[in-house]
C-alpha cells in the first residue's frame, strides 16, 4: 500500500509522461525543425523501467504508456506545446549566446531533452537537471543506452542489468559528468548549494521551471524561488512557465479538470494573472528586470506587438499553421491566454551584468 505522499508524487511524476507524450506528438507532426532525435530514447526507457517505479506494475505501466502515446493530440495542444518549447529554448539560447560560459539549472526536468541540444552546440555550458530519483534513473538509463549521448556527455558507465523493483531501487539515480549533472532530489528539500555537485557559484545562471513550481504550496513556491535566485555570486535569472487562472470560467474548468486527476495547483488562483505575478516577484521575492507574457502573445495572437520583436518568425508561424488546421482561433487564443512565461533576475552586486537579450522579444508586462 502506497502512502498518501507516494500517491501524490506518482501523480506529479505522471505529468512528465503527459509532457513527453505531447512532445512526442509534436515531434512526429514535424513541428520541430530539426526534429528532436532523443525523444524516442526517453520513451524506450519509460517502456522498460516504468514498471519498476512506485505504484506501477508491468500491466499498469504498459496500459498507462499505451493510452498516452497511442492517442493523437489535438492540433491546438500540438501548437501550444511547440510555442512553449520554442520560447523557452530561444531564451536559453540567447542567454548562452550573451554569457557564453554560463550555467543552466532545470527544476523538475523530467524527460526534457533540451540539455542535450544545448550541450551539442555549446559544450562550455554547465547544465544541471533536478527531479525525483525514479525519474532521474529512467533518464540516466536512457542516456547510458545511447552511444551518441554517452560521447557527448563523457559518460563511461556500462549498461546495468535492471530486471526487478529491487535492482531498480538500488540503482544510483545521479549522473555527474564534466558539464552535465543529473541530480536526484526533492526540490522542497534543497536548502544548500552543497547538495548540487558541479555547481559553479561564479557563473551567470539561468534557472528553468516548466510547469513544476505550480504544484507547490504558496509557501514552498516562495521559498523555492528565493533559494534558487539567491545562489552564487553572479547573475541568477529564473524563467517560469505555468498556467494561470485569470479568474474566469475557462480557468475554473482547467482547475476542476486537474483536481479530478488529483492535482492541486495552489498558486493558480493566488497569482491569477500577469499583474499579480509581477507584483509577487517584485515585492515579495525582491527580484528585478521582470518580464511577463502569455503564451497567446508569444504565439502572435496579440496583434499589438512589434513585428521586430515577434517571438515566432512569420515564416515559421506560416509553416506550423500548414501542418495542422486549427479552425477555432478563439478557442486556441483563450487556451494560450491561460499560460504565462515569466522572467526575473537577482544580481548579487551592481557590478554584475543583467541579461540584456531578454528584451529581444515583446513582453506584455515589464518592470525596470
Amino acid at each position: 500500500m502506497n502512502s498518501p505522499q507516494e500517491r501524490h508524487e506518482k501523480l506529479i511524476r505522471a505529468t512528465d509522461l503527459d509532457a513527453l507524450s505531447c512532445r512526442y506528438n509534436m515531434n512526429i507532426k514535424q513541428y520541430l525543425n530539426p526534429p528532436d532525435e532523443y525523444i524516442e530514447d526517453l520513451m524506450k526507457s519509460y517502456n522498460a523501467y516504468l514498471q519498476f517505479c512506485t505504484g506501477y506494475t508491468s500491466l499498469s505501466s504498459s496500459r498507462c504508456l499505451k493510452s498516452l502515446f497511442q492517442d493523437r493530440k489535438l492540433p491546438i495542444i500540438n501548437r501550444g506545446t511547440y510555442l512553449r518549447t520554442k520560447a523557452i529554448s530561444d531564451v536559453v539560447q540567447e542567454f548562452v549566446k550573451e554569457f557564453e560560459k554560463c550555467q543552466i539549472i532545470s527544476l523538475g526536468s523530467g524527460s526534457d531533452t533540451r540539455a542535450f541540444s544545448v550541450l551539442e552546440k555549446s559544450p562550455q555550458v554547465i547544465y544541471h537537471e533536478i527531479d525525483f530519483a525514479e525519474t532521474t534513473k529512467i533518464k540516466k538509463l536512457a542516456i547510458i543506452k545511447n552511444p551518441k549521448l554517452c560521447a557527448l556527455l563523457g559518460v563511461e558507465e556500462t549498461i546495468p542489468e535492471i530486471d526487478s523493483k529491487k535492482s531498480f531501487a538500488e540503482y544510483n539515480p545521479d549522473l555527474h559528468c564534466k558539464n552535465y549533472h543529473l541530480h536526484a532530489c526533492d526540490l522542497r528539500e534543497v536548502n544548500s548549494e552543497a547538495v548540487l555537485d558541479g555547481f559553479d557559484a561564479n557563473l551567470p545562471t539561468l534557472v528553468l521551471s516548466e510547469c513544476v513550481l505550480c504544484y507547490l504550496s504558496p509557501e514552498e513556491y516562495f521559498s523555492t524561488i528565493k533559494f534558487w535566485t539567491n545562489l552564487g555570486n553572479n547573475l541568477n535569472s529564473i524563467l517560469i512557465y505555468e498556467p494561470m487562472s485569470l479568474k474566469d470560467s475557462f480557468g475554473e474548468t482547467m482547475y476542476q479538470n486537474l483536481q479530478g486527476r488529483g492535482l492541486n495547483l495552489q498558486t493558480f488562483d493566488k497569482y491569477p494573472d500577469l499583474e499579480s505575478r509581477l507584483e509577487f516577484f517584485k515585492s515579495e521575492c525582491g527580484l528585478t528586470r521582470l518580464r511577463m507574457s502569455s503564451l497567446s502573445n508569444i504565439g502572435g495572437y496579440n496583434k499589438s506587438q512589434e513585428a521586430s520583436k515577434a517571438w515566432i518568425d512569420p515564416q515559421d508561424l506560416q509553416r506550423i499553421s500548414s501542418l495542422e488546421f486549427v479552425d477555432e482561433i478563439e478557442e486556441i487564443r483563450l487556451l494560450l491566454e491561460h499560460y504565462c512565461l515569466c522572467y526575473a533576475e537577482f544580481r548579487s552586486s551592481e557590478n554584475v551584468s543583467s541579461f540584456k537579450g531578454i528584451d529581444k522579444w515583446h513582453w506584455q508586462l515589464q518592470d525596470q
